[in-house]
């Protein structure tokens, strides 16, 4: 019998073809490569997608009408790189000119006496609706000309959908002086990390708005540090303007500063990267717990010891010559706030002490995440049953101030349970309501829905860098309306920083915004209250504010009350 079975030679091993590298685009003489933002499914005539630039690309002497709305935005990550493949700037920014104010002009020149003075960076800590902003583009554009700079990063909050044309419009309004400006999220700042970890680009000036986003170890913050070179020698380190109406719950949460109290010290930058350990090593009360700086427990208990710090801390650079801190009070004054309990029914009061399970299923709400109700997550349930069974007390109380003429603001911070049972409940009454929640890319056509009138009231997550309040000037010259306006806060929070921003989104630029606190009775929301009301003040003592309109409602929560002339 044959044998039939072959023994099989070895396969030759082949050499794996290498896929050619795709091609970039190669420009006539006098013509362009634009790369354009093409929508997914949407189709551009004329554009092609190139693999390596990861979008769809036109060269030419121009590009034709129909593919313009796909163009890059002025000061964009996409021009940005745009530019410097072609060697050539795209267009800036177009606005209707805005003058700035006289204290505007002395916040510039502060900035620019720092950084005159060799000084690595500038807190401009100024009220929420100063007009920071126009600071800081102001200040930077006299950086640069002292420095002979050309380009300036702005990290900007999120909502981008506002922020970054915000940010575009106000550098357009005052003009950009002729300099590169690339406007960028935290969370688009690793486009800005090379592979190697370091920074792809060199800036002369970064503005950090919203700074206190970088007072917490996380990737953004790392990225902050290494694109401003945190631990470089100044003379190697891009100019810092910090701007922010709120630096932090306590001085170890001014990370994005600590380089600059290295150099005021004469110290080398690295002492001061682990900024809570170098504070409490200099007396500062602070203790690590669960892995980050908090108040230690001496601080926590006696909260005039919290301000004797922040006071400490704060001397370092307002007594420094020239300062390297500016805060002034709004000359408008300090948001009137006061609390609204709220006293649950019997039935109301049984719905919140149902089970959470039970509680989803009665208000049809939809399960999320593990769903779980334990240790922390408990705590969120609790709050969340507390705001929802009270929507129709807000939906009435907004709606009785939208029918007396007002435009009202509804902040929450929940979606589900908050913001959008209210919003669908006063539309249903007729009432049109702007939502600016749950990540919309219609953002800013909300929020000017609100400031033209077209919406009565607006409800809202987002803390910080949207304006609201009556009389803005738009970016194409017209005014929001000069309405009044009255701000609800749906639910308390535990953080300061976010209670004394979401006040500053219609109490600004010269209009007063009265707010209440609205709140349970007698749940977890009356000590949420009573939680962001201490933080209130602490948060306004950092920058030696004014709180003289927080001694009713700290006195209503029982919360240690810090008069500023106690402040030192």
């Amino acid at each position: 019998m044959t044998d039939r079975t072959a023994r099989r030679r070895p396969a030759k091993k082949t050499a794996r073809k290498t896929a050619p590298a795709p091609a970039l685009p190669v420009p006539e003489p006098g013509e362009r490569v634009w790369m354009l933002d093409v929508p997914h499914r949407v189709s551009a005539p004329g554009a092609a997608w190139n693999k390596k630039l990861r979008c769809h690309v036109y060269v030419g002497h121009e590009l034709p009408a129909v593919l313009v709305p796909f163009a890059a935005k002025p000061y964009s990550y996409q021009q940005w790189i745009e530019d410097d493949f072609n060697g050539t700037r795209g267009p800036s920014a177009t606005s209707a000119p805005k003058t700035p104010r006289p204290e505007q002009l002395v916040a510039a020149s502060a900035i620019a006496t720092a950084a005159r003075h060799g000084l690595r960076a500038m807190a401009l800590f100024d009220d929420v609706g100063m007009g920071k902003t126009i600071s800081a583009v102001l200040g930077a554009r006299e950086v640069l000309d002292q420095r002979a700079g050309t380009s300036v990063l702005v990290i900007v909050d999120r909502p981008t959908a506002i922020t970054v044309p915000s940010w575009r419009s106000t550098i357009a309004a005052v003009g950009d002086g002729g300099y590169r400006w690339l406007i960028l999220s935290p969370d688009q700042l690793k486009k800005l990390i090379a592979a190697n970890g370091r920074p792809k680009f060199s800036f002369d000036v970064v503005i950090a708005d919203e700074a206190q986003n970088f007072r917490h170890d996380s990737q953004r913050t790392d990225y902050m540090r290494r694109i401003t070179r945190m631990l470089a020698p100044p003379a190697k380190a891009p100019f810092l303007i910090a701007v922010t109406a709120t630096p932090g719950h306590h001085p170890g949460e001014w990370r994005y500063m600590s380089s600059l109290f290295a150099q005021i010290h004469g110290e080398d930058p690295s002492e001061w990267d682990d900024l809570g350990a170098r504070l409490a090593r200099a007396g500062i009360p602070l203790a690590r717990k669960f892995g980050t700086w908090q108040w230690s427990a001496e601080a926590v208990e006696r909260v005039s010891l919290q301000a004797e710090a922040v006071s400490t801390v704060r001397n370092w650079l307002t007594e420094h010559e020239p300062p390297l801190m500016l805060h002034r009070n709004s000359p408008w004054g300090p948001p009137p706030i006061d609390g609204l309990g709220v006293e649950l029914t019997l039935a109301e009061q049984e719905q919140y002490d149902l089970q959470w399970g039970e509680f989803r299923r009665e208000m049809g709400l939809a399960r999320t995440g593990s769903d779980t109700a334990r240790g922390l997550a408990a705590l969120l349930r609790f709050r969340q049953k507390a705001g929802m069974i009270r929507v129709p007390h807000t939906v009435d109380l907004a709606a009785a101030y939208a029918v007396r003429g007002y435009q009202v603001l509804v902040a929450a911070e929940m979606v589900s349970t908050a913001a959008e049972p209210i919003a669908d409940a006063l539309e249903a009454r007729g009432i049109a309501v702007a939502r600016i929640f749950g990540g919309r890319p219609d953002a800013e056509e909300e929020r000017l829905r609100f400031q033209r009138g077209q919406a009565a009231v607006c409800v809202f997550t987002t803390t910080t860098a949207i304006s609201l309040h009556a009389n803005e000037q738009l970016s194409d010259g017209t005014r929001a309306t000069a309405t009044p306006r009255v701000g609800l806060f749906h639910q308390p929070r535990y953080s300061g920083i976010a209670a004394r921003q979401t006040v500053g989104r219609a109490h600004r630029d010269y209009q007063v915004c009265p707010w209440f606190l609205l709140y349970s009775e007698g749940t977890i929301e009356e000590q949420a209250a009573a939680t962001m009301v201490q933080r209130l003040l602490v948060t306004a003592a950092s920058v030696d504010g004014d709180m003289s309109t927080l001694g009713a409602i700290a006195e209503l929560f029982g919360a240690e009350w810090l008069p500023s002339d106690a402040l030192g």
